[in-house]
């Protein structure tokens, strides 16, 4: 007698991902909802637990990293619309009391999102990017991804994911020339790759996560000319994620580049001390 095996028709529901202080307001976008469960709460009080605390984060206004104080409150309903309730938020920088950033978050049925914030997001992104790469960045590829984020942060989505897809294009082929000694492929059958073929030739070179994003660049190669601006922005956070893995690759080369010659010099004056002495 064949063995009876029982199956559920249940669903597993799909896991809701944190969201930080950092992440909800430094990095997320206007309108964009966030559920309670994201902030391991269940309703407005903890959402008001939740814009009470601190956050750190880089103060563009400063110029320095910092600690901003979280505080919030309710404003009178009769604004409301659309939602249940609504908050003034306002991030007081520690060091700096005059740097104050504002938000205003509209709560709804189990979930809350920003309608409106001084500075920009942009603003406040941009600031902390330019810190953050300028050195691994030329001046043009700088630029234009400020003005890539800039144009994601108004809703702008295919004119902000040309100039992530040029960036990209510039990194990858720069990678290229750093390692070309060491690859069998010529530059001439480099160039005429497919962009997922390029980042497979180049896998050796890549971060790791950004060589499994095959998807992205297959979409890349077909160029973006049949997408909409709503599928433009879906996949703009990922494009900007492969740019920023491989600058971050480039930064943690450069500290390991540090660490070796600090080390090579301290021998070298260990060395010297010792011949003295002898």
């Amino acid at each position: 007698m064949s063995e009876i095996v029982e199956t559920s028709d249940e669903v597993a529901e799909p896991e809701i991902a944190a969201v930080s202080h950092h992440k909800f307001f430094f990095e997320t976008p206007l309108y964009d909802v966030v559920s309670f469960q994201a902030i391991g709460g269940e309703d407005a009080d903890d959402l008001g637990e939740f814009l009470d605390g601190r956050v750190d984060a880089y103060s563009t206004k400063n110029d320095i990293d910092t600690t901003y104080v979280i505080t919030s409150k309710n404003v009178d309903d009769s604004y409301s619309t659309g939602f249940k309730s609504f908050r003034k938020v306002k991030l007081t920088c520690v060091r700096k009391p005059d740097d104050i950033l504002y938000f205003f978050v509209g709560v709804g049925t189990g979930s809350f999102f920003k309608v409106g914030q001084i500075p920009s997001l942009a603003d406040l992104s941009l600031g902390e990017i330019g810190k953050k790469y300028s050195k691994y960045m030329n001046r043009s590829d700088m630029k234009e991804f400020k003005k890539a984020i800039g144009l994601a942060a108004h809703g702008v989505g295919a004119g902000s994911f040309v100039y992530l897809r040029r960036i990209f294009e510039n990194l990858i082929g720069e990678t290229y020339t750093q390692a070309q000694d060491e690859i069998i492929v010529e530059q001439q059958d480099f160039i005429k790759l497919r962009m997922d073929e390029k980042v497979e030739a180049l896998k050796d070179y890549l971060p790791s996560q950004l060589v499994s994003m095959k998807r992205v660049y297959s979409i890349l190669s077909d160029g973006v000319h049949n997408l909409t601006e709503e599928e433009c922005l879906e996949l703009f956070p990922a494009l900007k994620l492969s740019i920023e893995l491989i600058l971050q690759q480039k930064i943690e080369a450069d500290a390991t580049k540090q660490r070796d010659d600090l080390a090579k010099k301290q021998i070298q004056d260990i060395e010297k001390m010792l011949k003295k002495k002898q």
